[in-house]
């Protein structure tokens, strides 16, 4: 399965909120059954040696931190049709339609196959109870100032919500080669730096932290369209309860990015877990490296350094080199040897 294939299959499936957890558990095996196919046995982390990374190594720690310091100001950004989202709500609190629907409602009647088949039934059906529970006649004059308030507040807010979501989730990436020039020039501080690898596909089974997935990155030229997800957002921050139309919404807004990213051959490792998003835009996921490369640029004292940690880990060592012979365009690696040994 390659990345197109699970792109379909992961944005083709929509899980509400509240859903039955047998039903849950059904919707996402599709999404498991892919990425056990697709994961590479090890994957790779290019970093600089800088004091913290380095400190993470010797720890054994992955920095996960939020979109908003990545060096791509699309990444996770959500896309939806401010328009679309206004005329909804502006349709939604027109106080004289409300009077109107509710006694349409009351007759026994239902809301139209387009409605429904629009918004997802958990939402459609809350907002039938609501409507039905409320005496629009003494709250007309209320509600034509809300409703005005409220559509001129989506303007505001939805660049500060826009921004805010980047926040949602913290990202740690890695990519499928070690090889790759353009990464070691990029991430590790023009081959001044280091990469360690990581045997990920025992986290399909065993899990690496509560809360947190392992996915490729979708290579698109189209963003997400989360206009449904940011719908739901906005009734959410004015009070109108109603499921989430789709909990994998936050997962397709990490993954998605532009096709100009593809050389990169990223996967994501996602960290949802709870924290103030607001203050917080860093987490660390314990795990272990099995190997270590040294840039080919690296000074002799960073890679004495990193050395040491290693060897006291056990884990394997390898020095990155130019073949001078090769017609390819790619770094090579042989087993490190140290003089210190």
């Amino acid at each position: 399965m390659n990345r197109e294939e699970f792109a379909k299959r992961l944005d083709g499936i929509q899980i509400q909120e509240g859903t039955d957890p047998k039903i849950l558990y059904d919707s996402v095996l599709p999404i498991s059954d892919a990425l056990t196919q697709m994961m590479p046995q090890s994957l790779f982390r290019y970093r600089s040696c800088t004091e913290k990374q380095i400190d993470a190594f010797q720890k054994d720690t992955i920095y996960a931190v939020s979109a908003d310091l990545f060096n791509d100001p699309y990444d996770t950004l959500v896309r939806y049709d401010i328009d679309g989202v206004k005329n909804y709500v502006n349709a939604l609190l027109e106080p004289n339609t409300l009077v109107q629907l509710k006694k349409y409602l009351e007759e026994g009647n239902d809301f139209t196959n387009n409605v429904k088949d629009s918004f997802p039934k958990g939402m459609v059906e809350k907002i039938k109870e609501q409507i039905l529970a409320t005496d629009f006649e003494e709250k007309k004059d209320f509600l034509a100032t809300y409703k005005s308030q409220m559509v001129q507040t989506i303007d505001f807010l939805y660049p500060l919500l826009a921004d805010a979501s980047k926040r949602f989730v913290s990202i740690a990436c890695f990519c499928e080669s070690v090889q790759s020039i353009t990464m070691w020039s990029h991430y590790a501080d023009y081959h001044k730096g280091f990469a360690l690898e990581y045997e990920m596909r025992p986290t399909l089974t065993k899990g690496i932290k509560e809360g947190v997935g392992l996915y490729p990155v979708i290579y698109d030229d189209i963003r997400y369209d989360a206009s449904q997800y940011m719908a739901w957002a906005f009734l959410k921050m004015f009070g109108i309860s109603a499921p989430n139309p789709d909990i994998l919404s936050h997962t397709k807004c990490a993954l998605h990015k532009s096709r100009q990213w593809e050389y990169e051959n990223e996967w994501r490792l996602v960290d949802y877990s709870t924290r103030n998003y607001l203050v917080e835009n860093i987490t660390s996921i314990n795990y272990k490296p099995t190997a270590i490369y040294y840039g080919v640029h690296i000074s002799n004292e960073n890679k004495e350094r990193l050395h040491k940690i290693a060897k006291a880990k056990g884990i394997a060592e390898f020095d990155m080199y130019i073949d001078y012979s090769s017609p390819k365009y790619e770094m090579m690696y042989k087993s490190h040897k140290s003089s210190s040994d």
